[in-house]
């Protein structure tokens, strides 16, 4: 299953230990969420995660997407 970049980036912004946690994270999240794209987003990604077999996301790097967040943070330090 491919995931889109804002769904990899979504779920490596909850605990994305191993698919259950990221299942409950966003399960718990879902109702919380105003915007109606981004619930629809997070919608869209907890379907494709139970898709999933927990074999199959254990082999997403989705640090690929911490990286990315951390270094966004960075740089919003130094403009700031």
């Amino acid at each position: 299953m491919i995931f889109t970049v804002e769904e990899a980036a979504l779920v490596s912004s909850f605990d994305h230990s191993n698919r259950n946690a990221a299942l409950l994270k966003m399960a718990a999240h879902l109702k919380l969420i105003e915007d109606a794209e981004l619930k629809e987003l997070t919608r869209r990604t907890v379907r494709k995660l139970n898709k999933l077999t927990d074999s199959e996301f254990a082999s997403i790097d989705f640090t690929v997407y911490d990286s990315d967040a951390e270094n966004e943070e960075a740089d919003h330090e130094q403009m700031g």
